[in-house]
C-alpha cells in the first residue's frame, strides 16, 4: 500500500450568498439565496481525495466557539475527521459572494487556521506520507513559519503548493523558504501573471518553474490548464461546463491531481482528470461534490 497524503490547511464556515453583482461602496443590495457549509481550501482538497479513495490525513485545526461548533458537526456529517483539536480560539469564516455569472468574491475572517502550532505536528509520523498539500492562506498567517519548519525538517515529502489569491501578500522570507522546497505550484492565470509581473502565461510558468525547479500548473478557466513539466509547457483543454458557481474549482483541481498522482498517474493524465472534476464542481452549488455526483463522472483510477 502506498503512503498517504497530508492535507494541511483550513476547515471553516462558508456562508454563500447569491447576488446579481457585487455592490458598489455605499450600496444596499439583496441576496437571492444564502447557504452555510463547511469549506476552506484544505477541506475541499480532502473531500476530493475521499471520493478518489486516496489515503490522507486531514490536518486542519478545529477550535472552540460558535463557528468551530458548526465546523465540527459538519465534518462528522460528511465523514471527515481532523486530527487537530484546540481550545485556544474559534475557527474563521468566509463570506462567499456569487454573482449571476458564477464568479465568486471572498471576504474572510481568519481564525485558528492561521495559527498553526509546533505541538500539532509533533503527533505526526512523517514516514507515513509521501506528499503534502499547503495553501497560501495558512502560510501567510502567523503559524506559517511552523508549517515551513515541518516541511524543511522533511525534505523527502513532495509539496503541492496552492498559494491562491494571497500569493502577493506572503512575506519574502516565507516565499523564499517555500521556493527552496521545490514545490509543485498550482495557481490560476491571474495569480500567475500578477505574481510574476508577466503578460503571458507561458512566461509566467517558466519564471515559476525556474525558481522552484519543479512542475507548474496554471488553471486558465474555460481555456484549460497550462502544464509546465521538465521545462516544456502545453495547454491541456478543459472539459465543457455549465457554470453555477466557481467556488472550490481550484481546490478540487489540485485535490484531483494529488489523488491521481497518488494512484500512479503521470501529470498530464492527472491534469486531464482534474479538469473533468473541476468542471463538475463549477456545475453545482458550493465547493464540493456529493458521492453520487462524483460517481456519475466515472473518474476514479483514471477512467476518463
Amino acid at each position: 500500500m502506498g503512503k498517504k497524503c497530508l492535507v494541511i490547511g483550513a476547515a471553516m464556515l462558508d456562508i454563500i450568498m447569491e447576488i446579481d453583482r457585487l455592490p458598489k461602496s455605499g450600496e444596499d443590495v439583496y441576496a437571492g439565496a444564502q447557504s452555510m457549509t463547511v469549506g476552506g481550501c484544505a477541506y475541499n482538497v480532502a473531500d476530493i481525495m475521499k471520493h478518489f479513495k486516496v489515503e490522507h490525513t486531514f490536518f486542519a485545526p478545529v477550535g472552540t466557539g460558535m463557528y468551530a461548533g458548526f465546523v465540527e458537526k459538519e465534518l462528522e456529517r460528511t465523514g471527515h475527521r481532523s486530527v487537530v483539536k484546540s481550545e485556544n480560539t474559534d475557527n474563521g469564516y468566509c463570506l462567499c459572494m456569487v454573482e449571476a455569472d458564477g464568479e465568486r468574491t471572498f471576504l474572510t475572517l481568519p481564525g485558528i487556521e492561521c495559527r498553526f502550532e509546533k505541538e500539532w505536528f509533533d503527533q505526526l509520523n512523517a514516514e507515513e506520507y509521501d506528499s503534502v498539500y499547503v495553501s497560501g492562506y495558512e502560510l501567510e498567517g502567523e503559524g506559517g513559519s511552523v508549517i515551513l519548519d515541518f516541511l524543511e525538517a522533511h525534505p523527502e515529502l513532495t509539496v503541492y503548493y496552492a498559494p491562491g489569491p494571497r500569493i502577493t501578500y506572503i512575506s519574502d522570507e516565507k516565499r523564499e523558504r517555500m521556493t527552496a522546497l521545490s514545490p509543485v505550484v498550482h495557481l490560476n492565470e491571474m495569480e500567475a501573471l500578477t505574481f510574476t509581473k508577466k503578460e503571458e502565461v507561458e512566461a509566467a510558468a517558466y519564471t515559476l518553474a525556474k525558481k522552484t525547479k519543479n512542475t507548474v500548473i496554471v488553471t486558465l478557466g474555460a481555456k484549460g490548464v497550462y502544464l509546465m513539466e521538465n521545462g516544456e509547457g502545453k495547454v491541456i483543454p478543459s472539459a465543457k461546463a455549465e457554470v453555477v458557481d466557481t467556488i472550490g474549482a481550484g481546490d478540487s483541481h489540485i485535490g484531483a491531481i494529488m489523488s491521481m498522482r497518488a494512484l500512479g498517474a503521470d501529470f498530464e493524465t492527472a491534469v486531464r482528470t482534474a479538469n473533468k472534476v473541476s468542471a463538475m464542481v463549477v456545475g453545482v452549488k458550493g465547493p464540493t461534490l456529493t458521492a453520487e455526483e462524483f460517481e456519475k463522472g466515472n473518474l476514479r483510477n483514471g477512467k476518463n
